[in-house]
């Protein structure tokens, strides 16, 4: 949908928010459409457990225009498309508006933020103007208009809304995620993939046998394998074999926006830092290396950090709001993991425990809070301590980063010195 295609209509902003004022700010404006009215609505975080939610007429309203947060699998929502209404985001207009061209998106269940930001910085090093936005935190809308190339992380609540496609797509990795949104695991898979619908060009990670399944029907798809290089990867100083991969994807994607491989590829694999909350080394507690991985909200995720420390003991904190997901492989690999030392928070961190005493091995401790879990660990004895939960952060905290505020601010009142 395009902003022309607004004009006259009855539209409601649903979602307040980062993106959501960005998109009423949009709206309002008056020199790029001209809705016959706009009305506002919010009801709050939906991670919230058993918040009591309001009612929204809809009666008169002909376009959504929603937040991401805000499900289009809501019964109103499917209720007003039954009905002939349309809902939409503010990424979708984008894409639309831009009609996909010089723009690049980005999406997976993890390592979309770490790829969309190395495909930015690949394409900077090679003297191109290039702009990030979307998922990573800032609003589409800021780079709807510009001529330089454009590289979007979206996330699944995004790509449901996407009709355009962007020129280039980068699908990192598919697990299950979010099914409190999607409902089901088959469709937070077929919502990531409408942002590749119309794609030019579709990188996809060959490593993963259920995303290359759930891809099989993209003809713009390029796998792309371990051994399928544009360049070497050796400079890169990301760690994880997920990284690597990672890394591969955008040097393909950045490579194919370029129409080939630029020389200061090489240089911008060596100087790209790892994100923030993304296996980031914090300092030291007493004999214990500490690193942020709060990001890491899948179980998946998790076990690739761990390939990082397979050679060192680790304090593993995992748990935090539970969604449901099935943890019983989470549980079976942590069950076999030697120098493994795990501390299961909240109530997901409950049935992971569950899953791993019943692979066989111990229970291991279970708390109900992070300030409860770094009370269970004994920074005396050498290793890692790594905070990598396998969940979201909701019900104790508002989100990961306050979470991962919490774990520092802890961390420091115990005598942990920052690098």
């Amino acid at each position: 949908m395009r902003l022309v295609d607004l004009d006259g209509r009855r539209v409601l902003v649903w979602g307040l928010g980062r993106e959501g004022q960005a998109a009423l700010d949009l709206l309002s404006g008056g020199h790029r459409c001209r809705p016959a009215s706009i009305r506002t609505f919010d009801d709050g975080p939906r991670e919230v457990p058993d918040q009591a939610r309001q009612v929204v007429d809809l009666g008169d309203v002909d376009v959504i225009v929603k937040s991401p947060g805000v499900s289009r699998y809501r019964p109103e929502i499917e209720a007003f498309v039954a009905a002939g209404g349309l809902v939409t985001g503010l990424t979708a207009i984008v894409l639309a508006e831009r009609g996909g061209r010089r723009t690049i998106g980005v999406t997976g269940t993890k390592g979309k933020s770490t790829t969309a930001s190395l495909t930015a910085h690949l394409l900077a090093a090679a003297g191109v103007e290039v702009e990030l936005a979307g998922n990573i935190g800032r609003p589409a809308v800021e780079v709807m208009d510009t001529s330089a190339w454009v590289v979007l992380e979206c996330s699944s609540y995004q790509c449901a809304d996407v009709t355009v496609s962007p020129e280039i797509g980068i699908f990192t990795s598919l697990y299950q995620e979010h099914l409190d949104w999607h409902g089901t695991f088959e469709r937070y898979a077929a919502d990531k993939l409408q942002l590749f619908t119309t794609a030019r060009h579709s990188f996809v990670n060959a490593m993963q046998a259920a995303l290359v399944a759930h891809t099989s029907g993209l003809a713009s798809r390029h796998l792309v394998g371990d051994d399928d290089l544009v360049v070497s990867l050796d400079t890169l100083t990301l760690p994880g074999r997920h990284n690597r991969r990672n890394a591969n994807l955008a040097v393909h994607a950045a490579a194919c926006a370029l129409g080939g491989a630029h020389p200061g590829f090489a240089d911008a694999l060596a100087s790209f830092a790892p994100l923030e909350h993304r296996l980031h080394t914090l300092g030291r507690w007493g004999e214990l290396v500490v690193i942020d991985d709060v990001l890491a909200t899948a179980p998946e995720a998790v076990l690739s950090a761990l390939e990082v420390f397979a050679d060192r003991p680790v304090v593993l904190l995992i748990g935090g709001y539970d969604r449901h997901l099935d943890y019983r492989h989470f549980g079976a690999t942590l069950a076999t993991r030697t120098h493994l030392s795990v501390i299961a928070m909240g109530p997901a961190g409950v049935r992971m425990a569950d899953e791993i005493e019943r692979a066989g091995a111990p229970r291991p401790v279970t708390v109900a809070t992070l300030s409860d879990a770094l009370d269970a660990v004994d920074a005396s004895t050498p290793g890692g301590l790594l905070l990598s939960p396998g969940a979201t952060s909701y019900g104790e905290f508002a989100d990961y980063r306050a979470r991962a505020a919490r774990f520092v601010a802890e961390l420091t009142a115990r005598g942990m010195i920052v690098d």
